[in-house]
């Protein structure tokens, strides 16, 4: 009696192993094609996941199958236990199946792996954008499918130098680069304070930074300089695609002439970059001046002008771009930016020296600039702020169109000029143009969001409109994009939405009233102003006369709206709320008279708070 063979021998001779094989390979190229083909036919993912899980579920029922039946050259029939050669035909066809099925998976396996994407359109992209951003990214940065194509944010350089200390140096270089880009027609560029805005943040990703200045491409590099040897890598990125489109690296002896000659390369390979990759047409081709070619002057200008930007280290600026100009007296840059130094630096504390002095060299640094340049735009804008700053506190009195019409030539000439466009808002402020002044600012904001100047005087302006809902919006946005960059607060419109920890924080600050002891009583009185402060303005005025003179000062700005009218007002303020009884005294009359507004109003007509009354009078609200 013959003995029945073993389990194993049995599923062995019944091909229930081939048939499993076969089984899970003949499954992964029905999925391959699954993947490759469903797309095509917008058919939903799940689908593909449903087909999945059938072809696990039957693999069961086929090995069960095969138990049962074989496969004969007379067809299927069931399996009795017969003699192994119908198994043994069966297991050559299942050898060579499975073989066949594993070439043509893997086959499409590699076709599809090797094969590249096509590329994602524009409104591919902006779908794409769209849906993720309505999933996860918060309302202020859905903006991303907003990004007009010809679009691109300069990144600041990193600094790989060996000692590093050339940040300046690499900041100077992308800057200037950014700044070639912007005089290109049809380019859009985001502003120097957003882009360096994002210095030190590179781990967010690059397609999350273009995503947030609302550009499509990125460029970034590195600056190393060593010695008398300069190496500049710079590389574009479509961050829509996360595609480079174009990189490039420099190794030049370190001249000036061979700074600027790899800042104009670099710019104009962009712009080609751009025309091939997206088909466009950009309007302009890529101009680039050669500021000097003295090494060193340019060297001091770039660290004084970081300081600049940064407002900090003013008598520091001011003294390297002295030096810069002792190399090279005809250094346009380095003269209308010593010009602008002077403006500010009383400001910011960084000066003992009067006003006057600096509003003095300040129109001699700008005059030189404009003899060596007539358009330039810092320089003429310059001269209009301190044409307007000397007006307003009544130690010379100028020509209102002069100033508008030089700051309006300013930024024709300079469109991204952030300071010229903060000015001419002012100066529309300061004669009552509410709705210009609005513009002018927005469109400030708009250029260079993080320009603190141009935030805070939007929504003073806001609340000096009427509306103090979008005031308070404005502030908090300024707040939130990290552009307040001094001490400045309206302490009125804080008291208005009650803010009283906020009002008191900000008093005790150190150009404010530090070691003033009535904080809450100043809040109270900022809720009231209507009401009389006799005996608290008298307090305040005793407290700040026993302190040495700050000219950095804001704390004047608070005397005013509590009642002393003799007070210098700050003139961009004077359409506010807080100064209501103000404007109805006869010191806002007169000074009014004096800045020559009044001769302005009767030839270009009066602002809404104020009408002519018989004669020479007039009235406001």
């Amino acid at each position: 009696m013959s003995e029945r063979p073993g389990l194993f021998a049995e599923l062995k001779r019944r091909n229930v192993f081939r048939v499993a094989i076969f089984y899970v390979v003949t499954a992964w190229l029905v999925i391959e094609v699954a993947e490759t083909v469903l797309p095509i036919f917008d058919v939903p993912d799940g689908v593909l996941r449903g087909l999945v899980v059938l072809l696990v579920i039957g693999l069961v029922p086929a090995l069960g199958l095969s138990w049962i039946y074989e496969l004969t050259p007379e067809g299927i029939k069931r399996d009795a236990g017969a003699s192994p050669e119908p198994a043994a035909a069966t297991s050559h066809k299942l050898n060579w199946a499975t073989l066949v099925v594993a070439v043509a998976a893997i086959g499409l396996l590699v076709y599809d792996r090797l094969t590249p994407e096509a590329p994602v359109t524009t409104v591919e992209a902006e779908a794409i954008g769209a849906a993720a951003e309505q999933e996860a990214a918060p309302a202020a940065t859905r903006q991303a499918s907003a990004a007009k194509d010809a679009s691109i944010a300069v990144l600041p350089f990193a600094d790989l130098s060996p000692g590093g200390d050339q940040e300046y140096f690499a900041d100077g270089m992308s800057e200037e680069i950014l700044n070639a880009l912007v005089r290109v027609q049809g380019l859009e560029v985001a502003s120097r304070t957003s882009s360096f805005g994002f210095k030190g943040q590179e781990s967010l990703g690059l397609p999350v930074i273009a995503e947030r200045l609302s550009v499509r491409h990125v460029l970034e590099g590195s600056v190393r300089r060593a010695g008398d040897n300069l190496r500049i890598t710079a590389q574009l990125i479509d961050a829509q695609v996360d595609r480079h489109l174009w990189s490039d690296t420099f190794d030049r002896p370190l001249t000036a002439e061979n700074v600027f000659a790899i800042q104009e390369e670099i710019a104009s390979a962009i712009v080609v970059a751009l025309v091939d990759s997206l088909g466009i047409e950009i309007e302009d081709e890529v101009r680039l001046a050669h500021a000097t070619e003295n090494l060193t002057a340019y060297d001091m200008y770039l660290r004084a002008r970081a300081l600049f930007q940064g407002r900090t280290g003013l008598d520091e600026a001011d003294e390297l771009l002295r030096q810069a100009l002792e190399q090279d007296p005809n250094f346009v840059s380095a003269w209308e930016l010593r010009a602008a130094v002077q403006t500010v630096i009383v400001e910011y504390g960084y000066s003992d020296l009067p006003t006057e002095e600096h509003r003095r060299r300040g129109v001699e640094f700008a005059e030189r600039a404009l003899a060596l340049e007539p358009d330039s735009a810092m320089a003429l804008a310059t001269l209009a702020n301190m044409r307007i700053t000397a007006t307003a506190t009544l130690v010379e009195r100028h020509d209102f169109d002069g100033i508008i019409r030089d700051l309006e030539r300013a930024i024709e000439l300079d469109p991204h000029n952030s300071s010229a466009l903060n000015w001419l808002g002012m100066t529309f402020a300061f004669v009552g143009r509410s709705e210009d002044a609005l513009r002018t600012l927005a469109r400030c904001i708009e250029v260079a969001p993080r320009f603190g100047p141009c935030r805070e005087n939007h929504y003073d302006s806001l609340w000096a409109a009427g509306q103090p809902e979008e005031a308070y919006a404005a502030m908090q946005a300024a707040l939130d994009a990290g552009a307040v960059v001094s001490e400045y607060a309206n302490f009125a419109l804080l008291a208005h939405f009650e803010e009283k920890t906020a009002f008191m924080l900000l008093a005790n600050q150190s150009k404010w009233l530090p070691g003033w002891h009535r904080h809450e009583d100043l809040y109270e009185a900022f809720r009231n102003l209507e009401a009389g402060h006799t005996e608290l303005l008298a307090e305040l005025k005793a407290f700040m006369g026993a302190r040495p003179p700050d000219p950095s000062s804001y704390a004047v700005a608070l005397l005013v709206p509590l009642g002393d009218h003799d007070a210098m007002p700050l003139f961009f303020l004077a359409w506010n709320p807080e100064y209501a009884r103000y404007r109805r005294s006869p010191q806002f009359q007169e000074y009014v008279r004096q800045t020559g507004v009044f001769d302005y109003w009767r030839e270009h007509g009066f602002p809404p708070q104020c009408r002519p009354l018989d004669g020479d009078e007039f009235a406001c609200d």
